[in-house]
């Protein structure tokens, strides 16, 4: 798994809420394009209760899918984020 590149984001820290400890890494594109959000470092750390919270009901999930976008857009462009992910989250 590459490096995240989501600024803030550390491995003993729930990128949400904050607290140290275990983390669980979570993908922040999903489904078909959670591969390349595995190789692009479109990810972050995140506690147990934020990571079933998220999914059970999607809380925080455009947020982060809008992060992944920019942080995406700002090291590499906007034409290969829609080449690859084929969706535009900012919009």
């Amino acid at each position: 798994m590459v490096k995240s590149i989501i600024p803030g984001d550390d491995k003993d820290t729930c990128f949400i809420c904050g607290r140290k400890g275990v983390t669980e890494c979570h993908h922040l594109c999903h489904g078909s394009r959670r591969a390349a959000a595995d190789r692009y470092g479109l990810t972050v750390h995140l506690c147990h209760r934020c990571h079933m919270a998220l999914h059970d009901t999607g809380r925080y999930d455009r947020e982060l899918e809008q992060l992944a976008q920019k942080s995406f857009e700002k090291q590499i462009s906007h034409e290969e984020w829609m080449r690859i992910f084929g969706k535009d989250y900012t919009g």
